[in-house]
């Protein structure tokens, strides 16, 4: 009788403890929501992120040779040490040390380094060169610049906001490379000068938050559609011939 009352107190207690960290597992999932995008696909989920070698860049249709401001160069914006300890073939020994955030397609963040920017001449001469290019169109990097700034511009110092990058479509496995074409977002005077653009903003701006020009945070690449269908926003990219400057990054 004893040992069948120890029994029924140890299952008691069990059950109890199962149920505790049951409900503690689900509290933890609502508060911290959905992941963080996770890293390309390519470098593994702890490896430190070193520039392409040369001949994977090639393999995949870039003239390394032609890459502009190409991480390790003496015209390098990014941060950089010279690392030896890689031991992926695609890579080479330059390491990035500077990271920057941003928003993947659902509004969730993402950390991500700039290895360098393509005009048109980067991209080969041949059926890889043309496939990469088909890669690179497919996959938007939104930018924000400033409403006082030049619209084109990338520049740090011109953007309201961080970035939003589409990353739809597979591009963990389908970019290879991981490269950008450069799509530039601005509102429209309607945005502010209608009743219904006011009332659009004001909405998104509780939602979201306000950027540093005071107007409504973008962290959804479904916003940007929305604002655009109602004439709200406008996208817009460098010339293909390059004369706006660089169309990619890497």
């Amino acid at each position: 009788m004893k040992t069948k009352t120890v029994r029924k107190l140890r299952a008691s207690t069990f059950a109890g403890i199962f149920s505790f960290a049951i409900l503690i597992l689900l509290i933890g999932t609502m508060l911290l929501g959905r992941p963080t995008a996770r890293v390309r696909a390519d470098t593994g989920a702890n490896s430190p992120p070193f520039d392409f070698s040369d001949s994977f860049y090639l393999a995949n249709g870039i003239n390394p040779a032609n890459i502009i401001d190409r991480v390790g160069s003496p015209t390098s914006a990014s941060a950089f040490v010279v690392d030896n300890s890689n031991t992926n073939p695609n890579r080479n020994n330059i390491r990035i040390t500077e990271t920057t955030g941003g928003f993947d397609h659902e509004g969730n963040p993402l950390y991500y380094t700039i290895n360098g920017f393509l005009m048109p001449n980067a991209f080969t001469n041949d059926a890889a060169g043309q496939r990469e290019m088909e890669i690179a169109n497919k996959f938007e990097a939104y930018i924000f610049p400033k409403a006082s700034g030049n619209p084109l511009s990338p520049a740090l110092s011109n953007r309201r906001q961080d970035n939003l990058f589409d990353t739809q479509h597979g591009y963990f496995v389908n970019s290879p490379l991981g490269i950008w074409v450069a799509v530039f977002v601005s509102y429209t005077p309607a945005a502010f000068n209608t009743e219904d653009g006011q009332k659009t903003l004001a909405t998104l701006a509780a939602k979201n938050g306000t950027d540093l020009d005071g107007t409504p945070i973008i962290r959804q690449v479904k916003e940007i559609d929305f604002l655009e269908g109602k004439g709200l926003a406008v996208e817009q990219t460098r010339a293909m011939d390059g004369s706006q400057g660089p169309r990619w990054i890497i």
